[in-house]
């Protein structure tokens, strides 16, 4: 996918694109987009090659789980695909941050719900744009989250919130869970770090290329040979992981069924969703080098 703002935005009325890397002076956040030309430190900016100040461009590529303000004169809905990538929200302490967060749209959950058991961003104060300008979220218990919306959000300290559950994985790339001909079963930790129970469900979804066929392993013993066995058992069209509890961990060792695989190279994600309204997107690939052709 090409991210060069000027080949995405082309043929479209969108005239600026902006993104906050982090707060680098007093500017916390603004109430206009129009107050970005009196400040820009610590903004990238990228205007459309037909105006007279696109040479003051410096937002050259736009990058998966980052928020932008985007201004056009005219409505208009863009539309744009590419591969997930996962990753988590990116905050700085003790300040505002421009921020999106992997909302369920159909079961979306109100903002105090969402960030409930969130301790560094509390008390909430999370602004949302309204007719140009920011907003206060002002009842977060009758707001809904929204997924594709950029909020200022505040964090009081240190903190890794991204939502009500938190995915991890290790022994892979960041962006995904990559197994080639020799892979094992890598380790998915879901992880509720909300402060009520949660019941999650995986699926696997096919990529551009096809579905991946997976399994997970679970341990039993077997007691005719005193032994620990480690069984493989395909994924359901739907697995669910019922009532886990605030603070507790589930960890999924899953695998890619090799026998079944006869491409060199598939993708695929595994969507998984909280009853919290949360959905967290990870890529899986699958690299078969034995099947390459010579």
């Amino acid at each position: 996918m090409d991210t060069n703002p000027a080949a995405l935005f082309e043929g479209t009325p969108v005239e600026i694109v902006a993104a906050y890397f982090r707060p680098s002076t007093s500017l916390e956040f603004i109430d206009s987009p129009s107050q970005l030309i009196g400040d820009r430190k610590g903004w990238s900016v990228w205007y459309a090659p037909e105006r007279d100040d696109a040479l003051l461009s410096t937002l050259n590529s736009l990058q998966a789980h980052r928020a932008y303000l985007i201004y056009t004169e005219a409505d208009f809905t863009w539309n744009c695909s590419g591969s997930p990538y996962f990753d988590q929200v990116q905050w700085y302490a003790n300040a505002y941050c421009l921020v999106g967060f992997p909302v369920d749209a159909a079961n979306a959950p109100t903002v105090q719900n969402f960030f409930a058991g969130a301790a560094a961003h509390q008390p909430l104060k999370i602004y949302r744009m309204v007719n140009g300008r920011w907003a206060l979220i002002s009842d977060p218990a009758a707001t809904l989250m929204e997924k594709g919306r950029a909020y200022w959000a505040k964090s009081y300290g240190a903190s890794e919130f991204s939502g009500p559950f938190r995915v991890e994985f290790s022994g892979s790339a960041s962006g995904g869970l990559i197994y080639n001909e020799s892979t094992k079963a890598r380790r998915l930790i879901l992880r509720n770090v909300s402060s009520y129970p949660q019941e999650i469900t995986l699926t696997v979804e096919a990529g551009a290329t096809g579905k991946i066929p997976m399994a997970y392993v679970i341990t039993a013993l077997n007691a005719s040979e005193n032994v620990i066995d480690k069984i493989s058992i395909p994924m359901p069209e739907v697995l669910t992981i019922p009532s886990i509890e605030p603070g507790a961990a589930v960890a999924l060792d899953l695998e890619v069924v090799h026998e079944q695989v006869s491409d060199a190279l598939l993708g695929s994600n595994i969507v998984i969703r909280s009853d919290a309204g949360l959905r967290v997107d990870v890529p899986v690939i699958s690299i078969r080098r034995d099947l390459a052709n010579p």
